[in-house]
């Protein structure tokens, strides 16, 4: 095995909160916006359902491939550490009882199942938005000269493995949606030539078309 860091580039993982950050913020004013509407509810749906999913391997792939190594290797703030898993726990419950309300909601549009799933992330998303900010700060840092380049590839094909192939072209354009173009030609570098070449001539018109069905 390589010798950790430095080198390790943990930039993606600031485009993937950025994903979280926006697909999250935006979810309570669609549930609510869909109330009646089976049609709009089914679409509204499908696109909750891929992004728990998203945030749940997020997570996931950082307790049992992250986290372990950084307690392993580096002297860490013990507070810091309780609070990451604390965090997480809280994310995770709002998650669980969001994806039991999803199926009844997604064939119904009841309004008041769309109103809990909302306020659910409304009172998720200030836990959230503190976890990311505290993660870019205080574990990527130290990620970047801790773990090698295997381990932290590792944690990518992690979240890449819980997506379906056909669905990866148009995740690949949730992540690149904010990103500048010089971050965007990074992300694009560490992506095989097939799937970039896959991107530009289908995921990227794809990607537009759903998140305008989507968003309205």
């Amino acid at each position: 095995m390589s010798a950790p860091g430095p080198g390790v580039d943990t930039h993606e993982m600031v485009l993937i909160h950025r994903v979280l950050r926006r697909e999250f913020g935006l979810l309570p004013r669609l549930f609510r916006a869909a109330a009646g509407d089976r049609a709009r509810a089914k679409v509204i749906g499908a696109h909750a359902r891929e992004m728990l999913t998203f945030l749940h391997t997020h997570h996931t792939g950082e307790d049992e491939l992250l986290f372990p190594l950084l307690r392993e290797r580096a002297a860490l703030d013990p507070g810091l550490m309780d609070r990451m898993d604390a965090q997480h726990a809280q994310v995770d419950d709002a998650v669980t009882a969001i994806d039991a309300e999803l199926p009844a909601w997604t064939a119904s549009a009841d309004a008041a199942r769309g109103e809990r799933m909302a306020a659910r992330i409304d009172a998720m998303m200030p836990t959230l938005i503190e976890h990311l900010a505290e993660e870019e700060r205080e574990i990527l840092p130290i990620v970047s000269v801790t773990l090698t380049q295997n381990e932290w590839d590792a944690l990518g094909k992690h979240g890449m493995s819980a997506i379906p192939v056909t669905r990866r072209l148009v995740i690949l354009g949730h992540i690149t949606e904010d990103a500048d173009d010089a971050e965007r030609r990074r992300f694009m570098k560490v992506l095989p030539a097939p799937a970039r070449v896959a991107y530009r001539l289908i995921g990227h018109r794809q990607f537009t078309r759903e998140t305008g069905k989507v968003r309205g």
